[in-house]
């Protein structure tokens, strides 16, 4: 089957953000969900602002959660403009974050979505996805704006 960055969208879409979004709602249990989650419609001609509703709402702000693995020469957190610059109007209607998780270490990264955005234009290199032709932003994990937060596995023996 392969590595999941190897794999075809049409077969990453059905598990697309699933351990990123388990892991904060390990950390966040009562976090209200805002965001789409795979609707059974298509969202292309849906509003860009409404298609990257951030993903979770908590008493202090929007939370927009996304994933990857430092495990492969790929590892990267990669990000659509499109999505990055709709977070950014997200933060203008309260305080919103970006919260990304490395499946490989299991640790995550949070800040606001403006310092996500700065690191962006200051270090991140432009790409496109082979599919679809939509630009991101490759953005390193040494270069991200924060230091990471191990999270700790609880109940092991």
């Amino acid at each position: 089957m392969g590595d999941f960055h190897t794999r075809p969208f049409a077969q990453r879409f059905d598990a697309l953000g699933d351990q990123a979004e388990a892991a904060f709602l390990s950390l966040n249990p009562k976090a209200h969900r805002t965001g789409l989650n795979r609707p059974l419609f298509s969202m292309a001609r849906m509003a860009t602002n409404l298609r990257y509703t951030p993903d979770y709402l908590l008493a202090d702000g929007f939370y927009e959660v996304q994933g990857f693995s430092s495990r492969t020469k790929a590892g990267s957190l990669k990000t659509k403009l499109e999505k990055a610059d709709a977070l950014r109007t997200w933060g203008e209607v309260g305080d919103t974050f970006l919260w990304v998780y490395d499946s490989y270490k299991n640790e995550f990264w949070c800040a606001p979505i403006a310092d996500w955005y700065n690191a962006f234009i200051q270090k991140a290199s432009l790409a496109e996805f082979p599919d679809n032709g939509r630009e991101y932003w490759d953005l390193k994990p040494s270069d991200f704006p924060c230091a990471p937060t191990p999270i700790e596995v609880t109940g092991a023996t």
